[in-house]
This record gives C-alpha cells, sequence and structure tokens, in this order.
C-alpha cells in the first residue's frame, strides 16, 4: 500500500509544474498549448520532464478559457460494428490530433441523436461531425446551444447543414460499367439498404438504363452483413438470371459473399461482385471484393476545417474503382 506520504493531497497545478521545471507558468501554458509563443528545445524538454514526473493533466475546461476554443471534438456514427465507420473514426481521429482535439467517438440511430446532441453540448465541445442523419429537432439544439455540426458522408445536397460527402453517384456509375463494359454482364442486380431512391441507386438505373439493360434485379435490405447474407438468398431464388451485382455497401458485400457461398455458388464464376466504401476489410473476403475506395482523410480533414470555421458547404469527394478478384478480374 503506497504510503501517505508519496500519494498526492490534491491537483498538481501548472504552477506546480512551473517551479520545478524553473520556468514561469505562461513557458508552461505554452508549452502545453503548442504555443501561441515559440519555446527554446531545452526548455521545452525541461517541463516536458517536469509534467512527466508530477503527472500533471490539464484541465480541458481551462485551455478552453485559455485557448478560446473547445479542446473536444464529436463524430456519431450508427454502427461501430461496419468496418465503414470504424475506418472513418480512424480518419476523423487522425484529422482532430492534428488541430490538437480529443475525439469522442458515439453511436446513435437518428431517433437517439437530439438527446445525445444536448448532452454533448454540454461538454465543451468544438462541433459535432455526424454520420447519423440528424432530424430537425437536432437542429433546434444545435442553434440553442450555439454548437456547430457538419454531416459527414450524408449526401443531401439541399439541406442547409454543411455536409460533406464521396462522390456515390461517379464511385458507383464506375463499378457497374466496369460490370457491363469489361466484363460483358447483361442481368446485373442493385443490392442496396436505402428505402428510397438515393445516389447510388439512381447511377445504377443509369448506367443499365443507358446500356439497354434490364433494371428489374433491385433487392432491399438492411444495412449489414445478415442484411447481404439474406439478399443473396433472394438473388438467387427471385432473380436467378442476373449473373453479377452491385452491392451499396462493403459490409452487405461481405454477407452477399457468405451467402452464395453457403448456397452453393461462387464470386465471381457464378455472380460477380462489386461494392462501394472502399473499408479495410474489403481485401480480405474471399475473393477479395472490388471496391469504391472513398477519400476518408480528406473528407475528415474538411469536415474539421468546417467545425473551426473554414466553409467547405455540400463539397463532393471523388472515389476511385479499387480492382479485386469478386469481379472477375484478377490480382490487383
Amino acid at each position: 500500500m503506497a504510503s501517505s506520504a508519496t500519494r498526492p493531497t490534491r491537483d498538481v497545478t501548472r504552477d506546480d509544474v512551473a517551479r520545478l521545471a524553473g520556468v514561469s507558468s505562461a513557458v508552461v501554458s505554452y508549452v502545453v498549448n503548442n504555443g501561441p509563443r515559440p519555446v527554446a528545445d531545452a526548455t521545452r524538454r525541461r517541463v516536458q520532464e517536469a509534467i512527466e514526473k508530477l503527472g500533471y493533466r490539464p484541465n480541458a475546461a481551462a485551455r478552453s478559457l485559455t485557448t478560446g476554443r473547445p479542446q473536444l471534438l464529436s463524430l456519431v456514427v450508427p454502427d461501430l460494428q461496419n468496418p465503414y465507420f470504424s475506418a472513418l473514426a480512424e480518419a476523423v481521429e487522425a484529422a482532430a490530433k492534428e488541430q490538437g482535439l480529443g475525439l469522442v467517438l458515439a453511436q446513435a440511430q437518428s431517433e437517439d441523436l437530439p438527446q445525445l446532441v444536448e448532452s454533448l453540448s454540454g461538454r465543451l465541445v468544438a462541433g459535432i461531425i455526424t454520420a447519423t442523419l440528424p432530424t430537425p429537432e437536432v437542429a433546434q439544439i444545435l442553434v440553442r446551444n450555439r454548437v456547430p455540426m457538419v454531416k459527414l458522408s450524408l449526401a443531401l445536397p439541399l439541406d442547409p447543414m454543411p455536409s460533406i460527402w464521396p462522390d456515390y453517384y461517379g464511385g458507383t456509375r464506375a463499378a457497374v460499367d466496369h460490370l457491363i463494359s469489361v466484363h460483358g454482364h447483361r442481368q446485373l442486380a442493385l443490392i442496396t439498404g436505402s428505402e428510397q431512391r438515393d445516389e447510388r441507386e439512381r447511377a445504377w438505373h443509369d448506367s443499365l438504363r443507358e446500356a439497354g439493360l434490364d433494371t428489374s434485379h433491385l433487392i432491399r435490405t438492411s444495412w449489414s452483413a445478415h442484411g447481404g447474407f439474406e439478399a443473396a438468398g433472394t438473388l438467387l431464388a427471385d432473380h436467378g438470371s442476373a449473373t453479377a451485382a452491385f452491392v451499396t455497401s462493403d459490409q452487405q458485400a461481405i454477407g452477399v459473399i457468405a451467402g452464395l457461398y453457403h448456397a452453393g455458388r461462387s464470386v465471381p464464376t457464378d455472380v460477380a461482385l462489386t461494392s462501394f466504401d472502399g473499408s479495410p476489410d474489403a481485401e480480405f473476403t474471399i475473393p477479395p471484393l472490388t471496391t469504391v475506395d472513398v477519400p476518408l482523410a480528406d473528407m475528415a480533414v474538411d469536415a474539421i476545417a468546417e467545425i473551426l470555421g473554414v466553409p467547405r458547404r455540400g463539397r463532393t469527394y471523388a472515389t476511385s474503382l479499387v480492382v479485386r478478384r469478386s469481379c472477375g478480374c484478377g490480382p490487383a
């Protein structure tokens, strides 16, 4: 058991660090906040050694008052088990760190968002980035609490709230056109998680219509691997003539591959697949998944820039098709 002589009796303060390092309290602040004034390397090392020895932890609220800016940012996603949103969270965290911001990560569906946003608004957050669709009530809460919000990966160009999203339409056209022009498929299904027509469905429809192909092979399912597994059964039972499919997310496509394998069918021999997201897991399916890659790092940087006051309203980010074996091509 630690003796009372070694147990701290109060929180370590900035003045304590300054005394041990032999500098002013202001210099400690410059080191902790990385500015606004420069600190000599030798002095910085003394301060950092004192911080480590004393176990000093700057108070976030105090730092907010000093810098004039909260030190926390929040990201809300609908599903952390989805590899796309996990990768998105990593990108936002890295971009936040570059700005000296910590990240509060939360998972919520749209109906849970108002209560969550109300709670986050009272925690000195610089702003909220959401990949979960906000309700009208959320906008009222944000205005009342003066907290900025940016929608990320939600393509809603007519919504006045700032939004950043990948080129869903162009990326899907590239994936579907690849199946048509490179591999010669004439019966292509769409497996989508959207209840209504979105940009990916519109692109699939346009590609098929322009090629003079049937647009009736449409399957709606949930945004999950389980939904993709069930969609594979529907594809075989109700759309047996389809020899290829575009799937609106990698997570769903992983389920489609498993469902086809369970039914004794092979990808891409029996059904060729392309998908959308470019998630890390896509490289490790069997066969590896051809997918539309999304520039998550660039989107995360600009989402945070928007929060900090640099306008990026309604910006669409170019995607790229990563060709692997699920579409019928050889190894990349």
